[in-house]
């Protein structure tokens, strides 16, 4: 019995060690610096215009003085109806 626990200490040692390596390498090359920037990157310049009925009037304000004037969506996109 003692056999097989060294073999799965070991195997989740090196598992962990190789997940620590990669985030480091990532935290070194920069991936983590700007996560703000990298969350907005998936919209597309017409997703950052179109209105949206959950938000408040304040966050609607917001977004339409930094991205120009809000147009509704089309069927089956950000809650416009299918």
């Amino acid at each position: 019995m003692l056999p097989s626990s060294i073999i799965v200490i070991l195997a989740t040692a090196l598992f962990t060690l190789g997940a620590a390596l990669i985030l480091f390498w990532a935290w070194r090359r920069g991936f983590f610096s700007d996560l703000d920037a990298q969350s907005r990157v998936i919209f597309e310049d017409r997703d950052w215009r179109l209105v949206r009925p959950w938000e408040t009037d304040a966050d609607r304000a917001a977004r339409e003085r930094s991205h120009g004037a809000l147009q509704k969506p089309d069927a089956g996109e950000w809650g416009g109806a299918s």
